[in-house]
């Protein structure tokens, strides 16, 4: 892996980890790099070489789940400069052997055409399932007053309007409350990133 991808892998999964436990969540390491650390020097054909089973290497990079056990999810943190259709394509085989992950993505060079300047335009994230021999994302849908609702990823392309559609964090993640206290824990996490987005911060 080069080590600017690594730099960005390892500052997205530490963002996404501290914004689910400042949530309250339990977010234990599950990827097979963080069990083998030693694997993170070695370059692709390397790895390949290595011939661990399949459902080791395609481990999600987390399991989160809440105090009670309640609520479980494998979730996959996924950076891109230019974000698009292709970061579901990443993760089929690993949505096709677990079932179900959620699929968290930091979008750096995320769009603001209303001006909003929100933190939160550049977290997103769905649920992905695969489930009667098909692939599916669930992602608000705006015509039926913002519901999320589940599409067949074989439908969706490449429109911008596919990432606003991506589900905020606190939609998936019951803990992380919609409030002025997590807003704040969202711009503290983008700013701590700001140096991997390519456009400019808030103060």
């Amino acid at each position: 892996m080069k080590f600017e991808d690594r730099i960005k892998k390892e500052m997205t999964e530490g963002i996404v980890r501290a914004i689910l436990e400042q949530a309250g969540y339990r977010v234990i390491d599950s990827g097979i790099e963080k069990f083998y650390r030693e694997l993170s020097c070695l370059s692709a054909n390397e790895y390949s070489n290595l011939a661990y089973p399949s459902a080791l290497r395609k481990l999600p990079d987390f399991t989160v789940m809440d105090k009670n056990q309640t609520e479980k999810y494998l979730v996959e943190v996924k950076y891109r400069s230019d974000w698009n259709v292709s970061v579901f394509s990443d993760a089929l085989d690993q949505v096709k052997l677990f079932g179900e992950i959620v699929l968290v993505s930091i979008y750096a060079n995320a769009p603001d055409p209303n001006e909003y300047n929100s933190p939160a335009r550049f977290i997103r994230c769905c649920r992905v399932r695969y489930l009667n021999d098909r692939h599916e994302i669930q992602v608000n849908e705006f015509s039926k007053k913002t519901s999320l609702t589940w599409k067949p990823l074989s439908e969706l392309s490449d429109n911008p309007a596919l990432w606003w559609a991506m589900p905020k964090l606190y939609e998936v993640f019951s803990l992380i409350e919609k409030d002025s206290k997590q807003i704040k824990t969202f711009e503290a996490a983008i700013n701590a990133i700001s140096g991997i987005l390519t456009v400019a911060q808030p103060a």
